[in-house]
C-alpha cells in the first residue's frame, strides 16, 4: 500500500505544468458548479415543497368550508362520498381524513383508503380548537408526505378537523431530473474549459516555456551566446528578456573572468618572485640576527669573566693585604732572633731558610697583586652615539623576548669622547643587561645622550674642580623596572654587594663600572624609586681639542 501511494505521488510530481494547471481549473471549476447546482437543486426544491404545502394548506381550508357549507359533517356516508370526489379531482392528494370534536376529544369520522386512523395529537388538536391550521412534513413508505390539518367552522364554531396529506413524488422528480441536467451542464463545461484551456496554454504558456528550457540547455552545454526568441509582451516575455540579459552578464562576467584569471595568474608568479627576493632578504637578516646573538652571548661572557676575574683581584689583593702583614711580623722576628750570639748553627740556618722563604712567599703576593691590577686603558676617539647605538641593535633580539620596548634620545651636537671602547660598552652593557633584569614581564627602556646634568654638578666638582657638569657627556639608561630600595643606593657600588636573587649576580658588574668610568675621569650615578624604575646616568669627558 505505501509503494503504491509512493508511486501515485511520483507520478503527480511527473505531470507536466501544463496538465497541472488544466486540472486545478477543471477541478475549481466542478467545485463551482457542484455547488451551483446543489444550491440551485435545494433552492427549487424548497419552492417545489413550499408551493405544495401552500396548495395543500388551500385545498384543507376549501374542503372544509364545503364541508361546512354542505351540513353534512354529522353524515357518514356523505363525508366519505364527498372527499373520495375531491380526492379523485386532485392527483397529488394521498389521503384525506375527517375528524369530530367530542368532549372526549377528537374522533375520526371518514377518512379515504390508506389514510391514517391515528387522530391528530394533542397539541396539534389544541391549536385547531384555537382555529390555526397545523402543517407537518412526514414519510410514508419511502414517499415524503405534506400532512395539513385544518378546523372545520359550522356557524363559526370549530365542530372538527379535516386532515389532508399531499404527496411530494413530483417535487423529487423534479429535483432529481434538474440534477441529472446540472451535471450534464457542468460535463459540457469542463470539456470546453479542458479544450480551450489546453489549447491555450499548449501555444501560449508551454511553447514558450519549452524555448527558455532549451536556451537554458544550450547555455549549460557552453553556448552563454544563445538567446530566447519569444516575443511577448507578458509575465513570459518579460521572463525570456531577463534571461537573455542575466545570459550576457554571465558571459560577459565569464570574458572578465577569464582576464582577472590571466591577471592572477601574473600577479602570483610576480608574488613569487617577491617572495623569493623576501626569502634571501630574511635568510640575510637571519644569519645578521644570529651573528648579533652570537656577539651578545660573547659579550655577556667576556663580562662574565671579566668579573669573575674582577672577584679574583679583588680576593687576592684582600689575600695579599691580610697576609702581608703577619708575614712581615714574622720576618721581623726572624731578623731579630738572628742578632742573637746564642744561637747555634743549626738555629742560625733555620732561621735563615724562614726567611728565605717569607721572602719567596711576599715575592708571589706581589705577583699576584700586579697581575689582578687593571687593564691599561686603551683610548681611542669614540662618538657616543654610535657606541649607545651599535650596543642597542646588538641588544635587539633580545629586548623582543623579553618584551621590552627601546626609546632613543640622541643629542646631535656631541663632541667625540676618549676612552677605551670596548671597557666602556662593558659598563654601558651591565647598566642594560641590569635594566632588562629589572623587568621581567617587559617594559619600556629609554637611553638619552645630552650635554651635562647640572643636578650632579657638586659631584663632579668634587670629582673634576677644574670642570663642569656641563663639560661632560651624560649617558642616561632609564627602566620602568622594580626599582631599588633607598637603603640599598648607598651601597650600590660596593664590590660584593646585589640586590638579586642569590646566584645570579656577583655584585661585582656595577663596582667594575665606577672603577672604568673613574679610569676614564668621568662619574656613574644612580636614582630609583621602588615600584617606577632605575636611572644610570655615566658622564664622561669630550676629547680634549
Amino acid at each position: 500500500m505505501t509503494m503504491n501511494l509512493h508511486l501515485h505521488r511520483m507520478h503527480i510530481r511527473a505531470l507536466g505544468l501544463q496538465t497541472r494547471i488544466i486540472c486545478l481549473v477543471v477541478f475549481i471549476v466542478a467545485c463551482v458548479l457542484f455547488l451551483s447546482s446543489y444550491l440551485d437543486s435545494k433552492l427549487s426544491e424548497q419552492a417545489f415543497e413550499t408551493d405544495i404545502r401552500d396548495q395543500t394548506v388551500s385545498l384543507a381550508q376549501e374542503l372544509a368550508a364545503g364541508i361546512a357549507v354542505q351540513q353534512i359533517i354529522g353524515a357518514p356516508d356523505a363525508l366519505n362520498k364527498e372527499i373520495e370526489a375531491f380526492q379523485r379531482l386532485q392527483r397529488n392528494l394521498h389521503s384525506l381524513a375527517v375528524f369530530l370534536s367530542s368532549p372526549q376529544g377528537p374522533a375520526l369520522a371518514a377518512s379515504t383508503p390508506g389514510a391514517s386512523q391515528a387522530v391528530p395529537e394533542p397539541e396539534v388538536w389544541h391549536g385547531i380548537l384555537q382555529g390555526r391550521v397545523s402543517t407537518s412534513l412526514e414519510r410514508f413508505h419511502g414517499t415524503r408526505l405534506w400532512k395539513v390539518t385544518a378546523p372545520i367552522l359550522l356557524q363559526e364554531t370549530i365542530v372538527g378537523a379535516i386532515q389532508v396529506r399531499s404527496s411530494l413524488e413530483t417535487a423529487d422528480r423534479l429535483a432529481a431530473r434538474e440534477r441529472r441536467q446540472s451535471l450534464s451542464i457542468m460535463t459540457v463545461a469542463a470539456m470546453f474549459i479542458v479544450a480551450g484551456l489546453g489549447w491555450y496554454l499548449q501555444h501560449h504558456v508551454s511553447q514558450p516555456i519549452q524555448t527558455l528550457v532549451q536556451t537554458m540547455a544550450r547555455a549549460e552545454a557552453g553556448n552563454l551566446g544563445a538567446a530566447a526568441q519569444i516575443a511577448r509582451h507578458d509575465e513570459l516575455g518579460r521572463l525570456a528578456a531577463s534571461f537573455n540579459r542575466m545570459l550576457r552578464k554571465i558571459q560577459q562576467g565569464y570574458e572578465e573572468k577569464v582576464g582577472l584569471m590571466a591577471r592572477i595568474e601574473n600577479f602570483n608568479r610576480e608574488l613569487q618572485a617577491e617572495v623569493e627576493r623576501a626569502t634571501h632578504e630574511l635568510a640575510a637578516r637571519h644569519e645578521d640576527l644570529r651573528q648579533a646573538h652570537t656577539q651578545f652571548f660573547e659579550l655577556q661572557r667576556q663580562l662574565n669573566r671579566t668579573e669573575r676575574l674582577a672577584m679574583a683581584g679583588q680576593w687576592a689583593a684582600m689575600m695579599a693585604h691580610d697576609v702581608s702583614t703577619p708575614l712581615n711580623a714574622i720576618s721581623g722576628h726572624a731578623q731579630l732572633l738572628l742578632q742573637r750570639s746564642d744561637l747555634d748553627a743549626e738555629a742560625t740556618d733555620r732561621l735563615k731558610i724562614i726567611e728565605v722563604q717569607i721572602a719567596r712567599v711576599v715575592e708571589v703576593l706581589q705577583t699576584l697583586l700586579t697581575a689582578s691590577a687593571p687593564a691599561e686603558l686603551m683610548r681611542k676617539p669614540i662618538d657616543t652615539n654610535q657606541l649607545v647605538q651599535g650596543l642597542l641593535n646588538l641588544l635587539a633580539p633580545v629586548l623582543s623576548r623579553k618584551r621590552v620596548t627601546a626609546s632613543t634620545a640622541f643629542a646631535s651636537d656631541l663632541p667625540a669622547i676618549t676612552g677605551d671602547a670596548a671597557q666602556l660598552q662593558q659598563v654601558l652593557l651591565n647598566c642594560l643587561v641590569n635594566a632588562l633584569d629589572a623587568m621581567p614581564n617587559g617594559g619600556i627602556l629609554r637611553i638619552t645622550t645630552q650635554r651635562g646634568i647640572h643636578r650632579y654638578q657638586s659631584a663632579i666638582v668634587g670629582h673634576q674642580p677644574e670642570r663642569t657638569a656641563s663639560d661632560y657627556i651624560a649617558i642616561s639608561v632609564a627602566d620602568t623596572g622594580v626599582g631599588i630600595a633607598a637603603e640599598d643606593l648607598q651601597r650600590i657600588f660596593e664590590p660584593f654587594f646585589t640586590t638579586k636573587a642569590y646566584g645570579t649576580g656577583t655584585g661585582l658588574g656595577l663596582s667594575i663600572c665606577k672603577r672604568i668610568v673613574k679610569a676614564h675621569g668621568g662619574h656613574i650615578a644612580v636614582e630609583s624609586r621602588v615600584g617606577t624604575g632605575t636611572t644610570f646616568y655615566i658622564m664622561l669627558p669630550p676629547m680634549k681639542e
